[in-house]
């Protein structure tokens, strides 16, 4: 989830309380940890949103918020379906359902009298030449947004298998693979590990919040060139 929605949807979980809110329960429900709550929170505060409250008691929203309608040309209303039907080329299903509730949000939310989100009128084939693989991409993906820490059993070009800790930085979608881009520990250095040759995928109890920023930094430094594709 995009930072920008998970504090709207923080927003509107505070509208909807009659009590407070703890870190926690919006965690839970967002699934993230509570220190991307934290966060989130001060940087809602920090930019005027009238959010009280402080750890451990919980948050309350004071006053009214009006949220302005979203509001979108016809270019951008076929941007958007053509992209979240896009996502069904990741051959990443749970992904792919996600992408269709978005659009059926989007059409919800649309305001009267603008332009139609008409999903008929643009469509999108489901082709796509990624293999299968052996973990689901959810796990990498809650890992990547948790910046929590993962085992890899991993099969290599040549057949060997190696265990690997790693930190996942990135998920890299193109027409052919996916790649996971990640910290190895083994290594030392950064990796792309393809999702069709991880074998096994264990999320550990080790955090690199602290880290996690500095070393995304790092590896888009390092790869920028390696991967023109890379965007976001």
């Amino acid at each position: 989830m995009a930072r920008t929605v998970r504090m709207f949807e923080i927003v509107q979980m505070l509208r909807a309380a009659r009590a407070p809110l703890t870190a926690q329960s919006m965690a839970t429900r967002l699934e993230v940890t509570r220190r991307t709550i934290y966060r989130d929170i001060a940087a809602l505060q920090a930019s005027g949103v009238p959010v009280e409250g402080e750890a451990g008691i919980g948050y309350l929203l004071r006053g009214a918020l009006d949220l302005p309608p979203m509001r979108f040309t016809a270019d951008e209303m076929e941007a958007i379906v053509v992209g979240l039907s896009l996502v069904g080329r990741t051959g990443d299903a749970l992904l792919a359902a996600a992408g269709e509730s978005a659009l059926a949000k989007i059409a919800d939310a649309a305001p009267p009298g603008g332009p139609c989100l008409d999903l008929g009128g643009t469509l999108v084939s489901g082709w796509h030449a990624i293999p299968p693989g052996a973990t689901e991409a959810r796990l990498l993906r809650r890992a990547i947004r948790d910046e929590r820490k993962v085992r890899l059993a991993y099969r290599d070009a040549e057949d060997r298998v190696t265990e690997r800790i790693v930190c996942p930085l990135a998920m890299l979608y193109y027409v052919d693979c996916l790649l996971l881009a990640a910290y190895c520990e083994l290594r030392g250095d950064f990796r792309h590990f393809r999702h069709d040759r991880i074998e096994r995928c264990e999320p550990l109890d080790m955090s690199f919040a602290a880290h996690g920023h500095a070393l995304r930094r790092r590896w888009r430094a390092q790869n920028r060139e390696k991967i023109p594709a890379m965007s976001g």
